[in-house]
């Protein structure tokens, strides 16, 4: 007769029995990333109902969360935004510099702009959102930056294009 059973039972009472930190740990690791999960999409929902104050507090909160404090990005580009945590600080980064911008405050959507670009430089879209941010703040050198990374994430994006252009002949750079 065969016996059967789950190849991981064995060794989960194994574990505990020898190390039980590490798996006190990894219980930890799972409960940080359910809880900044569910205050994100908490955030998320007060944002959809232009709640803007009180989702902003609620991201506020989720930066402060020890799982996205220990989520560092890659030096290696092409990894891009594997950890929970990375994911989760981009995300909030991006949509906190989204109602900074709605409200018309450039100064600290630049900010968040800037910080969620230097987690993952890959988007085309982050990088066209900050030129804009950066025309209508008047800092032409950074938005014909930006213009430009975004054609480097994706040639074919035409409004970085069309925006580069224009920012060009601002500059008086007709090559």
């Amino acid at each position: 007769m065969i016996r059967i059973a789950a190849l991981n039972a064995a060794s989960t009472a194994a574990d505990e029995s020898q190390d039980p930190l590490r798996s006190s740990k990894s219980q930890t690791k799972e409960a940080q990333e359910a809880e900044a999960f569910a205050l994100y999409h908490k955030a998320l929902d007060l944002q959809k109902h232009d709640k803007f104050e009180e989702s902003a507090k609620a991201y506020h909160e989720l930066l402060k969360t020890p799982l996205l404090k220990e989520a560092m990005p890659s030096e290696d580009q092409r990894v891009g935004l594997k950890h929970p945590g990375l994911m989760l600080k981009y995300s909030t980064f991006k949509n906190l510099a989204s109602m900074a911008a709605s409200r018309d405050d450039l100064g600290k959507a630049m900010e968040f702009y800037l910080e969620a670009v230097m987690l993952d430089s890959t988007d085309v879209n982050m990088w066209y959102k900050i030129g804009q941010v950066a025309v209508r703040l008047v800092r032409i050198p950074l938005a014909r930056h930006a213009f430009e990374e975004g054609l480097h994430c994706n040639q074919d994006h035409w409004p970085c294009l069309d925006n580069l252009i224009t920012v060009l002949y601002a500059l008086s750079d007709y090559t």
